[in-house]
Order: C-alpha cells, then sequence, then structure tokens
C-alpha cells in the first residue's frame, strides 16, 4: 500500500488487519517532534492522540482505510500545541491525498461518468462530484489563428438546449463552451476579449448559421469567414433527399411497387460518387426483382421514374464534382459557383431553386472554404470530430444537469495539457 514518501523506517506502528471487507491499516508515525509556531520552541512532548479514519481507496474497487494516530504535541515553554503534520491528506480531508490524485486521474478519461467512479473507489456519487467540482475548473483558452463555431445538443430540460463550442482548428483543442448559441451570448463574451487576442484570429469557420456570421464579421476584423463544406454538402443532399422523398409519396399506396422498393431501400445509390465502379457494376440476385442486377442498372432503373429526380442527381452531382476540385484561383472558384447558382435556378425543381438562394447568400463564404491552410482546407471537421465526443460524454452520463460541471469535464478530458489543481 502506498503512502506518499514514507518510508518503513518512519513508521513506529504499521498494523493491517480486516475487518467486514475492508482493509484497515493502523499507523502511528516516529516522534520526530515539532517547532513551536509561538515561541520557537523544538519539542517531544505529546499531549495527546487523535485518532483519524482516512478513506485509501487507491485500487480500484478495494475498501481501504487510515487509522492514523496523530500526535497533539505541547510546547513546554509557552504551552501552545500543534497538530503533528498529516503525510496522507491535505486541508484536513478525510481522503487520502492518493486517492484524490488517482480519482481525479480516473475522471481524466471521457468513458468513466462519476457514477462508475464511485463504484470503482467506495464513495458516494455526490462525494466523486465534490472532489471534482473543488479541483478541476478549467480556464478558457486564448484564441488561436483558426478558430470553428458549432452548436451541440445539451439538454432537453433546459429552455435553450444547445450549447457552443469554439475549438482549436489545428490540434483540435476545445478553446472554450459557452452556456447557449444566442448572438446576445456569443456578442458578449467577445466584447469583454483583448483586440489583440481577437485580431490574430485569421479564419472563422461556421456553419450556415446567420448569428455566427454576422458576430465573426464584427469582432474578427482580421479574419476570413469560412462555411464549413461538411454543411454545404448536407443542404445540397438534403435537396436531392426531398425530391426523392416528394416522388416517393406517389407510391405509399403500393408499397409492393418496384418504384417504392427503390426509392425506400436503394436511395443510397443516388449519393454514390463513382456508380460506374467495378464494384458496382457486379452483378447479384436481388431478392426484389427475383433475377441479377447490379447497382449501376439499379439505379439507372431509378433514375427514370422521374425526370425530376433524374435532374435532381446531375443537380447534386455537380455540386460534388465542384467540391472536390482543387481550386488555386478564387476567381475560378466563384465562377464555378454563379454557374452552379444559375443552374439549380433555372431547374424548375423546388428543392434546388430554394437551394440556389442559399448558395448565392452564402457564395463569399462557400468559396472561402476552397482556400487552403498549410496545405489543408478549413472546415469544422475537427469540431464534428470533438462534437461526437462531446456526445459521448453526455450519452455515458445520462446527460448533465450543471452547465459549468458539463464544461469543465468536456475540457479536462479532451484538452491534452489541461489539469486539475489540486497539490498536495
Amino acid at each position: 500500500m502506498l503512502f506518499c514518501d514514507l518510508n518503513e523506517e518512519d513508521f513506529e506502528i504499521n498494523e493491517e488487519f480486516v475487518d467486514k471487507g475492508v482493509i484497515y491499516k493502523r499507523i502511528k508515525l516516529k516522534n520526530k517532534g515539532i517547532r513551536c509556531l509561538k515561541c520557537g520552541t523544538y519539542t517531544t512532548s505529546i499531549k495527546e492522540y487523535k485518532t483519524k479514519r482516512i478513506i485509501h481507496n487507491i485500487y480500484h474497487h478495494e475498501n481501504c482505510k487510515i487509522i492514523y494516530l496523530q500526535r497533539r504535541f505541547i510546547c513546554p515553554i509557552c504551552g501552545s500545541t500543534r497538530m503533528e503534520d498529516n503525510p496522507f491528506t491535505s486541508d484536513n480531508n478525510k481522503i487520502s491525498d492518493k486517492t484524490i490524485l488517482n480519482i481525479l486521474e480516473t475522471l481524466k478519461r471521457y468513458n468513466v461518468p462519476f457514477k462508475q467512479a464511485c463504484e470503482m473507489y467506495g464513495l458516494s456519487t455526490r462525494g466523486i462530484i465534490k472532489i471534482f467540482d473543488k479541483y478541476v475548473n478549467i480556464p478558457r483558452q486564448p484564441l488561436t489563428r483558426i478558430i470553428c463555431l458549432d452548436e451541440i445538443y445539451f439538454s432537453r430540460s433546459r429552455k435553450k438546449k444547445y450549447v457552443l463550442v469554439i475549438i482549436n482548428f489545428m490540434n483540435r483543442a476545445v478553446l472554450d463552451i459557452l452556456k447557449d448559441r444566442d448572438k446576445s451570448t456569443l456578442s458578449s463574451y467577445l466584447r469583454k476579449l483583448d483586440f489583440k487576442e481577437k485580431d490574430r484570429v485569421e479564419y472563422v469557420g461556421i456553419d450556415m448559421n446567420d448569428n455566427y456570421r454576422d458576430i465573426a464579421s464584427i469582432y474578427f476584423r482580421n479574419a476570413c469567414i469560412v462555411a464549413d463544406s461538411f454543411h454545404v454538402l448536407r443542404h445540397v443532399h438534403d435537396a436531392l433527399d426531398n425530391v426523392r422523398k416528394r416522388i416517393m409519396k406517389r407510391y405509399e399506396d403500393n408499397k409492393r411497387s418496384d418504384e417504392y422498393y427503390m426509392l425506400k431501400y436503394r436511395d443510397e445509390l443516388l449519393y454514390e460518387k463513382d456508380p460506374l465502379s467495378a464494384e458496382h457494376r457486379k452483378v447479384k440476385r436481388n431478392h426484389h426483382f427475383h433475377y441479377d442486377l447490379s447497382e449501376f442498372e439499379l439505379l439507372q432503373m431509378m433514375l427514370k421514374i422521374d425526370s425530376q429526380l433524374k435532374e435532381g442527381y446531375e443537380l447534386y452531382h455537380q455540386y460534388i464534382r465542384f467540391n472536390d476540385t482543387d481550386y488555386t484561383n478564387s476567381i475560378d472558384t466563384i465562377n464555378d459557383l454563379n454557374e452552379i447558382i444559375n443552374d439549380y435556378k433555372i431547374s424548375m425543381i423546388k428543392e434546388f431553386m430554394d437551394l440556389a438562394n442559399t448558395l448565392n447568400n452564402w457564395k463569399a463564404e462557400i468559396a472561402n472554404s476552397f482556400i487552403k491552410f498549410r496545405g489543408i482546407r478549413v472546415s469544422n471537421g475537427p469540431i464534428e470530430g470533438r462534437n461526437s465526443m462531446i456526445k459521448k460524454i453526455l450519452r455515458i452520463a445520462n446527460g448533465y444537469t450543471n452547465f459549468r460541471r458539463f464544461r469543465n469535464r468536456v475540457m479536462y478530458c479532451l484538452n491534452r495539457y489541461s489539469n486539475h489543481s489540486f497539490k498536495k
């Protein structure tokens, strides 16, 4: 059993016994005396002993306690008393420092909720949370050259159900988490920051949220605002998907029909980048049609269901090709994007005509998404990865009701260099 930096010769009594499944360690240290704080006299005179029971669960699922016989010294000159230094606990805790350190180290793992930690260390959930709240209070991190903003669903029990996450694009560190995504909250937060810090920001990655764009244009004077390509692609995907759903509704009365089967259960073929690949040309038995069929042939059959579906399919892949192009000239980017917007407008397909307005509204920010920093396109990709980790923290814990605790847990777990404040 580990006892700080104590050696065998430091103990006068060091006995171990087991009672009702609990391992007890009865300890008395050797009398090394103490110096009086009032008169400076060195004394080894003992007035009394005080028995302290200290939780020392340093091993998982093992209940251990220290029975520490702590001396109270008395000064023979001035009569003042002073307790022997306690090497096991700080701040007069009933839990050993080693146990607290182990708990904090365990809670650094994102996949260990408070309830599991309490089972591991034989403490109550409230006790584990109390330790975490006392020693983990992560300050916000300074803004970096490239930041990404995105919201994440936090709790259905709150009036404002989303929180805002700020991520460093380069190393994926969580710079801060705001209590909600309101324009006023973000504005108030950025208003308090130093101008020099905000002016260091060169790129701001956002989803297609007008509030984020407005705030970024006001507070980041030197920054290029970038619309996340993932969110743009999601809008394009949704446009084609809504066309598919609209056409599929015509066949809902006959769900055994070939049209309903293809639109309902094989819709993933519409989004394949390379339908002519060898994999998609492989012929295999189709359980619905009861004959051999390749996925490419099935796609062609699906596109013949409706002319708008075929045109929507072509418009969707037009944007996919545009997004995959490695542009080096912003003029070419804008020209090609303008062509796509124009094709969407004249398509006479409502879903793509509406999308044309959205793309036109975000034209500059979409074009900026092709700018590369150190050979990488700026996007919200890092924040999406972090968001998935944050969602896991929420799910494993079955949600949080305390926003401050949630923020500290996320920044403590996901930021490599974030640490607790416990000092022995």
